[in-house]
């Protein structure tokens, strides 16, 4: 995902010249270097803005987020865009929660980013990205539940529950791969394993946690 730079506004005033000087050449710097694709001295610029020159504004927020999702530094992004999420732009509101919303879908905590998205379009219900996400999310979570809801009617076999009883073991051995890979190979020697597609997903998620 491509995330443009927000405007930064440049701003002169009779006050400390010096330090506002500092501040529009600090701005320039971060706003050129993000829309040339050089993040890393993006935030650099942005976190000389907000920890040495004391800047609070939100669009320098935003734009550190954004800089850091780039770089895939996801832990100072959601910090970043936690903070634009109490915004009293609604504009900028919404974009927070939109990002936070993609960072959660990422790690596969779907029903989490389905209510990031819902609040971005709370903030601005005219984010036609959030709500394009929302959309496509609440309809995939739609399906699994009605496909979790279609397995719970099927009956095992004898060989799918000893299946998931060596599958059990092997859990209480925290050895998830391996338990894994023992249902998925058993769903395609035997579709009632299917019954068990639940206990499967939380297995693949387990394993992607870990890699």
């Amino acid at each position: 995902m491509k995330l443009a730079v927000i405007s930064l506004l440049l701003f002169f005033s009779v006050g400390d010249i010096n330090k506002i000087a500092r501040i529009n050449s600090a701005k320039k710097a971060a706003t050129e270097a993000f829309g040339n694709g050089e993040y890393k001295s993006a935030i650099s610029s942005f976190r000389l803005l907000t920890d040495s020159l004391e800047v609070t504004e939100d669009p320098v927020f935003l734009n550190l987020a954004n800089a850091y999702f780039h770089e895939s530094d996801t832990a100072n992004a959601i910090q970043y865009y936690s903070r634009v999420t109490m915004s009293e732009d609604k504009e900028l509101r919404s974009l927070a929660f939109q990002q936070l919303g993609v960072i959660d879908q990422q790690k596969n905590k779907l029903p989490e980013a389905l209510n990031k998205f819902k609040a971005s379009l709370k903030s601005n219900p005219n984010n036609a990205e959030a709500r394009y996400n929302y959309e496509l999310l609440k309809k995939l979570l739609d399906e699994q539940e009605q496909q979790q809801n279609n397995d719970e009617d099927i009956e095992p076999s004898e060989y799918a529950k000893k299946l998931k009883e060596q599958a059990d073991r092997l859990v209480q051995q925290f050895l998830f791969e391996k338990a894994l890979s023992l249902m998925q190979q058993g769903l395609q020697k035997d579709k009632t394993v299917a019954a068990y597609n639940g206990f499967i997903g939380k297995l693949s998620d387990v394993v992607e946690s870990k890699n």
